[in-house]
C-alpha cells in the first residue's frame, strides 16, 4: 500500500502534531541557548500563525530573537557576529549560507514586535511568580532605584535624548535614564521605565506604583522620599522604609524609633485640585535612626522613614537590616550595565534603542532564573551565587549542546556548577571607588570630529 501522503508540504500545518512541530522549531534556533532557556517561555516563544512573525522567512523571529539574546549576553558582539552564528548553524541544517551583508539580519532585528518582546517577558515572570519562597518577617519586599545609560550620537537618538549635562554639541552621547523594580528575595527585574537624563527619579517611578501589590514593602535610597510618593505608596496599600532626605527636618534627633505627623504640602503645579486634596491631610511615618559602626562608612547615622508602625512586629534593628539589603539594587545595575553592555547601547534609533533595552531585561532575568533554579535545587541562597560566574557557564554550556539523552544531565550539572559558585560573605567591605590602570594620555574632544584637529604640540612627540 502506497502511504505517501497528499500535499506533503502542508502536512506539518494539516496533522494534528503541527502547533507540536512549531514550538519545538522554536526551541531549535541556536539549539545551545534555546535548550537552557527555552522552557521559561512557554508556548509564547513560538512563529506566530497570524500578522507579523507568521511568515517563513531566513531569518524568522524566533531565530533572530536568540541571536539577538546572544549578543545581549556576550559583551562587545557585533551584528556580523550574530550572522557568523545564524550561517553556522544553517550550515550544520544543512541549509544554504545567507549572505555576508548584515543588512538583513539588522532589518530583522528591528522587525522584532515590541509587544511580542514584552510577552516574552510576561512569560518568564510568570515563571518567577509561583518559586519565590523567601520573605522578610511576612513581607514581600521590592527595591526600587535609578541608573542612567549612553547611546551612539546620531540625529535620530538625539531627538528624543539629550546630551548628558556640560557637554557641547557633537562631542559626547545622548544620555537616558531608567528606573527599575526589582525583587529582593529573587533579584528578577519586575519592571521599568525609560526617559531622558533630565526626567527626575521620582517621576518614572510613579509610572511602576501599578506594579505593586497590597502588603509589599518597597526599599529605596533617599531620592525617593518624597511627601507625594510616599501618598502614592500608601494609597496602593504597600508599605515603605525609604532613607530620609536630606531636606526633610525632624523633631528628634534620637536614636530609635519616633512617629511624626507629615502634613499635606501645598499643590504642585503639574497636579490638579481634585487630585491633591483626594490625598490624605497627613502621613503617619516612623523615623528609625540608627548608628552605622564600622569604620569608612560616609554615613555614621541613618535615618529610615517608614510606614511600618508597630514597632513589636517590625523593630529596629529589622529595619536596619532590611535597608541594608538595599545595596543589592546596585549590584543589579552592575550585573546589567558591566556583565550585560546596558551602560553603552549600540542602537542608531530609539525604535532599535528601545528593543535593545527589552532584550537586556529579558536576558538579565533568564540568568536570573537559572540562578533561582540552582540555589533551590542544591538548598543555597541565591543572593550568594555569582551572576557573572552563571553567565560564564551559560556560555560554556551553550557553545556544546548536548544530545537528547544527556539534556537532563547536562543541565544538572550546570545547575550544580553555577550552584557552587558562591561569593564569600564580606560584610562592611571597604573598597574605594578608584581606578588603578591609568588611560592613555589623549586630548578630550572638544569639538566636533569634523572640525576637531590634533595639537601641534602632539607633532614634536
Amino acid at each position: 500500500m502506497d502511504k505517501t501522503p497528499y500535499f506533503s508540504l502542508l502536512r506539518n500545518v494539516c496533522a494534528p502534531l503541527g502547533a507540536a512541530k512549531r514550538a519545538q522549531k522554536a526551541t531549535e534556533s541556536l539549539s545551545g541557548l534555546a535548550g537552557l532557556f527555552g522552557h521559561f517561555f512557554g508556548p509564547a516563544l513560538s512563529s506566530a500563525r497570524t500578522g507579523a512573525g507568521s511568515r517563513e522567512r531566513q531569518f524568522g523571529r524566533v531565530a533572530v530573537f536568540w541571536a539577538f539574546l546572544a549578543q545581549v549576553l556576550t559583551r562587545g558582539s557585533s551584528c556580523r557576529w550574530a550572522l557568523t552564528r545564524l550561517q553556522a548553524q544553517a550550515v550544520a541544517n544543512g541549509r544554504p549560507r545567507s549572505d555576508d551583508c548584515t543588512s538583513a539580519y539588522c532589518q530583522a532585528r528591528a522587525a522584532l514586535s515590541l509587544a511580542w518582546l514584552q510577552a516574552l517577558f510576561g512569560a518568564l515572570a510568570r515563571w518567577f511568580e509561583p518559586r519565590q519562597r523567601e520573605q522578610w518577617l511576612g513581607r514581600t519586599v521590592r527595591v526600587i532605584d535609578g541608573t542612567g545609560f549612553s547611546m551612539p550620537d546620531t540625529p535620530k537618538n538625539r531627538q528624543k535624548w539629550d546630551y548628558s549635562a556640560g557637554t557641547k554639541p557633537g562631542c559626547a552621547f545622548p544620555a537616558g535614564k531608567l528606573v527599575g523594580l526589582f525583587c529582593l528575595h529573587t533579584g528578577r527585574l519586575i519592571a521599568f521605565v525609560q526617559a531622558t537624563w533630565k526626567t527626575h527619579d521620582v517621576t518614572l517611578a510613579r509610572k511602576l506604583l501599578r506594579q505593586l501589590k497590597p502588603s509589599e514593602v518597597v526599599i529605596g535610597d533617599r531620592a525617593f522620599c518624597g511627601w507625594l510618593f510616599l501618598a502614592l505608596l500608601l494609597r496602593r496599600r504597600a508599605d515603605f522604609a525609604i532613607r530620609l532626605h536630606q531636606a526633610r527636618r525632624i523633631r528628634s534627633r534620637r536614636l530609635g524609633s519616633a512617629q511624626e505627623n507629615w502634613p499635606r504640602p501645598q499643590r504642585l503645579k503639574s497636579f490638579s485640585s481634585r487630585f491633591w486634596l483626594a490625598l490624605p491631610e497627613q502621613l503617619s511615618i516612623r523615623l528609625v535612626r540608627f548608628r552605622v559602626s564600622p569604620r569608612g562608612y560616609r554615613s555614621h547615622v541613618v535615618t529610615i522613614a517608614t510606614s511600618l508602625l508597630d514597632q513589636k512586629a517590625f523593630p529596629d534593628h529589622a529595619i536596619a537590616e532590611l535597608y541594608g539589603q538595599r545595596w543589592q539594587v546596585e549590584l543589579h545595575f552592575r550585573q546589567i550595565k558591566t556583565n550585560l553592555s546596558l551602560d553603552v547601547l549600540r542602537g542608531l534609533s530609539p525604535h532599535m534603542i528601545e528593543r535593545e533595552l527589552w532584550m537586556h531585561a529579558i536576558a538579565y532575568n533568564l540568568v536570573r532564573a537559572l540562578l533561582l533554579e540552582a540555589a533551590y535545587r542544591h538548598d543555597v541562597s541565591v543572593n550568594r551565587l555569582s551572576y557573572k560566574g552563571a553567565l560564564d557557564a551559560i556560555h560554556a554550556w551553550a557553545q556544546q549542546p548536548p544530545r537528547r539523552r544527556f539534556r537532563a544531565h547536562a543541565r544538572h550539572e550546570l545547575l550544580a556548577r553555577i550552584a557552587h559558585d558562591i561569593v564569600p560573605l564580606r560584610p562592611f567591605r571597604q573598597e574605594p571607588r578608584v581606578l588603578k590602570r591609568r588611560h592613555k594620555n589623549y586630548q578630550y574632544m572638544t569639538k566636533p570630529r569634523s572640525q576637531m584637529r590634533v595639537s601641534p604640540s602632539r607633532d614634536l612627540k
